[in-house]
Formats: structure tokens, C-alpha cells, sequence
């Protein structure tokens, strides 16, 4: 059974069609990986599925349940769509942690959150599981460092960590090196490259080609809101079939775009 099935999902800003009929399905385990031109549609695709955006139309199931139905949902409360983000956890370009937390505070914050009102239960175990998640980043002697005495890349482990903390079904990346200086990407991919070799279940929006050719279980590509081609990263990295596709690799050399 499939962990995830997308199914005709569409989305519009105003009279501007970003997502057209979009459809894919991927197993628990494995590591998706989209890439495409900027304004393709991978991070409205994101962020519909993690519903910081609502599709227009369209189906979305985790494990068989379904958490969107275009033709049935009409318009959903806040506290539904917060149930539902908690299937995904999105670690974004920019990080996003809060300035005013340090880093085990980040990551801890929204699982105490969840449990708040229900006593201290769990809060102990909250914390324990926020350390064993920085130590598994390399973090262990930064928990009480604030964002802004951490390096960028220290930062986005922090964020991996904390989307990890809510222990969702899908872990979702939207371009998690872009905003990171050349010599700290390598150290972020060593930490999704070893959650993938892990089988944790995984969407990354990216880049970095050679990174997507080594980590990815499937890959799709695409292009004007629409998937024009997906499969291995042997089929689609190294014998696409699609002009497009093929187009797009040719502008990069050696897994980076040449500029």
C-alpha cells in the first residue's frame, strides 16, 4: 500500500494555474525527490501537501485515509487543517526557527504544545527525544545555543530535528541547501543522505542534481505545473526521454546550475 497518493490535485492563483492535474503515489520508505525550473510548481506541490496552501481541487491520502477531497471538502477549519499538517513535516529554505528558543527549545516547542492542557504527561519524554534528535544531527553541544550563534547549516539541522519531532508520516524538504554557503551544503545532505539510507519516507524539492541522482528512490520533473517525466534516477537524470527534462539537465554540470 502506498503511503501517499496525489491524485488530479490542481491549484490557482487568481487566474494564474500553478499546479495542472498533478498525480503521484510513493511506498513508505522511500525518497522523492522534484526537481524542475524556478515557478515549475515543486514548492506550491510542498506546500499544498502540508496545506499552507488549500488545493482547489483534486485528492490527497496518507495511508489510505483521505486528508483532501476537492469534490467534498469546501472549506476546512484551522484546527483540521493543523490535523492534517501533522502527517508532514516541512523543513523550509530559510529555517525558520524562533530567535528567542535555543535549539533544543525549537525542536521541543511544538510536541509540548500538543500535549499542553494534559498535565506534565510526556513533557519529560519530549525533551529526551529533542536531545537524542540534535545528537543524531552532530548538535549535541549546541543545544543551548541560540539561532543566531549557530552557522547556517547547524541551523537547518536544528530544523531538520524539529520537523522529526512530531514524527510524521512524510518528511518534506523545500530546497534545503539554497539558502546555505557551498562549503556548509555538504554537511545538510550528509544528514538527509543518512535519513534516506534510514528509509525514512521523504519529498525533497532541489537542485542539487547529483545529490538527487544518489539519494532518490524516484524522481519527477516538472515542468509549467505539470509532471512531464518520473521515474529512477537512471531513467530521468541519466536517459531522460522528455525534451524538457532533457533541456533542464543540460544546464547543469557537475550537479550544480551553471549561472
Amino acid at each position: 500500500m502506498a503511503i501517499l497518493n496525489v491524485s488530479n490535485l490542481k491549484k490557482s492563483f487568481a487566474d494564474t494555474e500553478v499546479l495542472h492535474d498533478i498525480s503521484f503515489s510513493m511506498e513508505e520508505g522511500e525518497t522523492v525527490t522534484i526537481i524542475g525550473s524556478s515557478g515549475s510548481g515543486k514548492t506550491t506541490l510542498l506546500r499544498c501537501l502540508n496545506f499552507l496552501e488549500v488545493p482547489d481541487s483534486g485528492v490527497i491520502k496518507v495511508r489510505d485515509r483521505v486528508l483532501f477531497d476537492g469534490s467534498t471538502s469546501g472549506s476546512m477549519s484551522d484546527e483540521a487543517i493543523r490535523k492534517r499538517r501533522l502527517h508532514f513535516g516541512l523543513v523550509f529554505q530559510s529555517f525558520n526557527l524562533f530567535p528567542q528558543y535555543t535549539a533544543l527549545e525549537n525542536v521541543s516547542l511544538a510536541p509540548t504544545l500538543l500535549v499542553k492542557g494534559k498535565g506534565n504527561s510526556g513533557v519529560a519524554e519530549i525533551e529526551e527525544r529533542a536531545k537524542k534528535l540534535l545528537d543524531e544531527m552532530g548538535l549535541s553541544d549546541r543545544m543551548g545555543n541560540y539561532p543566531h550563534e549557530l552557522s547556517g547549516g547547524q541551523q537547518q539541522r536544528v530544523a531538520i530535528a524539529r520537523a522529526l519531532a512530531l514524527n510524521p508520516d512524510i518528511l518534506c524538504f523545500d530546497e534545503p541547501t539554497s539558502a546555505l554557503d557551498p562549503e556548509l551544503t555538504g554537511e545538510v545532505l550528509r544528514v538527509i543522505k543518512s535519513l534516506s539510507q534510514n528509509h525514512t519516507t521523504m519529498i525533497i524539492v532541489t537542485h542539487e542534481m547529483s545529490f538527487a541522482h544518489d539519494v532518490s528512490d524516484k524522481i519527477i520533473f516538472m515542468d509549467k505545473g505539470v509532471i512531464a517525466e518520473e521515474g529512477t534516477p537512471d531513467e530521468v537524470i541519466d536517459n531522460p526521454k522528455n525534451d524538457r527534462t532533457i533541456q533542464f539537465l543540460s544546464n547543469y554540470n557537475g550537479g550544480r546550475q551553471q549561472q
